[in-house]
């Protein structure tokens, strides 16, 4: 049986993009019933994201499917109506808008926790409530670049750091607002701040700036500064990932590839010992390493893209990603309780999908006919305007 340690909670979930769904898959992959409030005609912006599997987004996928979608114009009283009836029985609201977007909209958080006591109330946002920057535009990259996460490499990142790290985060913070409540029956309201999370994410920078300022485009250890721990290009034109930091992996390294005397090279600073490493790791192809470190037990392994790395014995073997019974890619939550993985369901919903069937099973339908709950805001309105994701992918 999946493990499903988060069953009696209800988490209604606001947001949009990437960290805040990513947080709501967390909670449903651990047994929360996640009800996704969307936007009634275009819905979550993520469901357009490229590239799209027979009019599935892989991304949607992977982020939307376990969770109970429900349409609501928030615009309109009768959908703020609905919502607020939801929370009533809610545990967990997350909400990604920009701060002063719940206000405007006659929710505000402070006025949310006080007609609903026991609620947790979990705002994402890029700059977190308050200061100078708080209702700025921004996006992973600009989150990255004020977090200082990018400063050693200069560099795209090569995955969307921040949104991930702050959707864990968030959710910890959840947790730990959950756990307090069951002592002493308050809720909490969080502001997770992306950019906090960049900082936090930092960790490595800010050991290194205690020693002395450094500069955009200066290596780390761990980025690039050590030949020792480094990605260098092999003959065919493959990166190998040398991740040998203690000497002892070092020097076994040396000796299996053959240059006992490169040892000393290990801290060495500067590039001319890195290039050294360069050209005797281009000595030899991936396969000729791979087959050479097959039995030496070193922290070096070949860089493999995504399709590779779904092949790879280990990765295969723990099982985090899935394909589902529609071909496309599903998450598991990334650790096991107790040797088995939690997973949310496999179902991706429709925009609304759900809407109909969670008001009335909750008493909040009103006995309207899905006409009447379309007038008021509910439930999928038609629309013939693609969104922003769709018109991108028809220009290239």
């Amino acid at each position: 049986m999946t493990p499903k340690p988060l069953h009696d909670l209800l988490v209604v979930d606001l947001t949009r993009h990437l960290p805040g769904p990513l947080a709501a898959r967390l909670f449903a992959d651990l047994g929360a019933r996640v009800i996704k409030v969307e936007e009634p005609r275009a819905g979550d912006p993520v469901r357009e994201a490229p590239p799209l599997v027979e009019g599935k987004s892989a991304l949607a996928t992977l982020l939307l499917a376990g969770v109970e979608s429900v349409a609501l114009d928030l615009k309109q009283e009768g959908a703020r109506e609905a919502l607020l009836g939801l929370l009533a029985q809610a545990d967990v609201l997350l909400e990604s808008f920009r701060p002063g977007t719940l206000a405007r909209l006659g929710l505000p958080p402070e006025e949310l926790r006080a007609r609903f006591p026991r609620l947790v109330v979990a705002s994402i946002s890029g700059w977190g409530q308050d200061g100078p920057q708080a209702a700025h535009a921004g996006h992973d990259l600009t989150y990255q670049a004020v977090g200082g996460t990018l400063a050693p490499t200069g560099a795209m990142p090569a995955v969307p750091l921040v949104d991930v790290v702050g959707a864990w985060s968030c959710v910890s913070a959840v947790l730990a607002a959950l756990h307090a409540r069951a002592r002493d029956g308050e809720g909490a309201w969080i502001d997770q701040a992306l950019v906090d999370a960049a900082v936090h994410a930092n960790v490595a920078g800010w050991a290194a700036e205690a020693a002395a300022p450094r500069a955009v485009g200066e290596t780390l250890p761990l980025t690039g500064a050590l030949p020792c721990y480094a990605l260098y290009r092999t003959r065919d034109g493959h990166l190998l990932a040398v991740a040998c930091l203690e000497p002892h992996f070092w020097r076994r390294f040396c000796e299996a590839a053959g240059r006992p005397r490169f040892v000393k090279l290990q801290y060495a600073s500067g590039e001319r010992a890195r290039k050294r490493v360069a050209r005797l790791v281009a000595s030899r192809t991936r396969a000729e390493w791979e087959a050479l470190l097959e039995r030496e037990d070193l922290p070096v392994e070949p860089v493999l893209a995504a399709a590779e790395a779904l092949r790879h014995a280990q990765v295969a073997r723990r099982e985090v990603v899935r394909r589902g019974a529609d071909g496309l890619p599903r998450l598991g939550f990334p650790a096991r309780i107790d040797g088995v993985r939690p997973r949310a369901g496999e179902r991706l919903p429709e925009l609304g999908d759900d809407t109909l069937t969670v008001l009335a099973e909750r008493g909040l339908d009103g006995g309207r006919s899905p006409r009447q709950l379309r007038a008021a805001g509910i439930g999928r309105q038609p629309t013939s305007a693609g969104g922003f994701l769709r018109r991108l992918l028809r220009r290239r």
